[in-house]
């Protein structure tokens, strides 16, 4: 169920109405029974592996809370899931291809939302063991941290210390229902004027990556990166927007990261709630016995595991390595300190530096092999065609260039204080019809969230 089409304009609408009715020591059940509801609209079967998690989630951590040491054995079960379903046949085909011994192959389809449960789980356990709470942790608060659908299928990433406390006041809030609105609405238009069709674009010219110009590599390569901040800040922006309803404040995910001056602010300022994640449960605990003699390695190893959570392909090792390597290089070099005391015009260069950074490596993202990323950012240029623009290209640069002028406005709080200062007979209206003319022109074609095969 997506979040830009009508189904879920119903889903949601019911979801509140019998919210609002039903008794408090119900709802967390209830929320919980729609979450799944919310999860099996995709593939109904997968559903069954979430109760299982759940369940497998709330004994490990009345363990946990009891005796800490079990910690390391939970996480492993923990992570069995994600390792089964996305990394077997990755680790096999590696030994295969090391080896030259031939290996079976899994070929079991990802379940939507996996590597975001699992990271759930992983911080309420980990939590769990460095503080144990007096009472272990109960089971319907429990389901709906790990269930409740504004966040299920690609974050962002929560903290149990942060929304468990929060669960026991849920309820439809009025007061909250405007600026939600407005920040709902943004992200639908992004989703839905933006990131798709310029989506259809890059999509065709990776199709014909073997020929494109120059001018249509660099389109592509600008293309992709407006489309999948568009596309995953949309999510976030919409997910944000929806708990705010329900009176529930999610952590903000993304802070303009194309303003960034340097890849190590930029990373601050991107997927937020996955790189406190990181520091928290990886950097630290590497950086500690590294620190004296590989001070910058464990910055590198940690985005390396960031490449690798993002999907289970060498591009996307390289490219987490490549990030790593070039935070690496910023602190050594002290680029790091000198950008982010930039100002005036040599800010605005250290942040076009930073972006034309990103859109290179995000080639190697986007790539489904090494090769296509080479046909792109190196084959494309030796073939030229620099005096010839193309013209399928200039609706989806105009897009794009549009994007990046309301990009510094591009933010949770500014647009829900923009929000509050529109009288609501003026604004209710406009934003009912964006969002309603936004689904039906998403209708026609859905397209996922892009981060949902991640």
């Amino acid at each position: 169920m997506l979040f830009q089409l009508p189904s879920f304009l119903v889903f949601f609408l019911v979801f509140c109405g019998l919210l609002t009715i039903l008794p408090v020591r119900l709802k967390l059940r209830f929320v919980t029974f729609a979450s799944l509801i919310f999860y099996a609209w995709w593939y109904p079967p997968s559903v069954l592996l979430l109760v299982g998690m759940v369940i497998a989630c709330w004994l490990m951590l009345k363990l946990v809370s009891r005796n800490p040491r079990w910690l390391a054995t939970c996480v492993v079960v923990s992570l069995m899931p994600l390792v089964l379903f996305k990394y077997a046949d990755f680790i096999l085909g590696t030994i295969e291809g090391l080896l030259g011994v031939d290996t079976p192959r899994l070929a079991w389809t990802l379940p939507l939302g996996l590597s975001f449960v699992s990271f759930t789980i992983v911080s309420y356990l980990v939590d769990t063991a460095r503080q144990p709470a007096k009472r272990p942790p109960e089971f319907w608060p429990t389901a709906v941290y790990i269930t409740f659908f504004p966040h299920l299928i690609a974050g962002p990433i929560l903290r149990a210390r942060h929304i468990i406390p929060q669960l026991p006041r849920m309820a439809l809030c009025r007061a909250a229902i405007m600026p939600n609105l407005a920040l709902f609405t943004v992200g639908i238009l992004k989703k839905v004027l933006v990131a798709d069709p310029i989506g259809a674009y890059v999509d065709k010219m990776y199709a014909t990556h073997a020929s494109l110009s120059s001018w249509e590599a660099v389109t592509t390569m600008f293309g992709f990166s407006i489309q999948i901040y568009c596309d995953f800040s949309a999510y976030s922006d919409m997910a944000i927007a929806l708990a705010g309803v329900l009176g529930i404040s999610f952590p903000e995910n993304f802070r303009s990261p194309y303003l960034a001056a340097s890849m190590g602010e930029l990373w601050q300022r991107w997927h937020m709630t996955l790189s406190l994640w990181l520091r928290d449960y990886v950097f630290k605990p590497l950086h500690t016995p590294l620190h004296k003699h590989f001070r910058h390695l464990s910055i590198i190893l940690t985005m390396g595991i960031s490449g690798l959570w993002h999907g289970a392909a060498w591009t996307f090792v390289i490219w987490g390595l490549a990030h790593g390597l070039l935070r690496a290089l910023e602190s050594m070099t002290g680029y790091g300190a000198f950008a982010a005391s930039a100002v005036g015009f040599r800010r605005w260069v250290c942040v076009a530096l930073t972006f034309l950074t990103w859109c290179l490596l995000a080639v190697i993202f986007r790539s489904p092999s090494l090769e296509v990323a080479h046909d792109i950012i190196f084959g494309s240029f030796s073939r030229g065609g620099w005096s010839t623009w193309p013209d399928t290209a200039t609706v989806p640069v105009f897009i794009g260039l549009g994007a990046l002028a309301f990009h510094p406005f591009d933010r949770a709080d500014v647009v829900r204080s923009w929000a509050a200062r529109i009288p609501r007979t003026v604004l209710a209206p406009v934003l009912i019809v964006l969002c309603l003319g936004c689904m039906a022109i998403a209708s026609i074609q859905p397209a996922n969230f892009y981060y949902f095969d991640f």
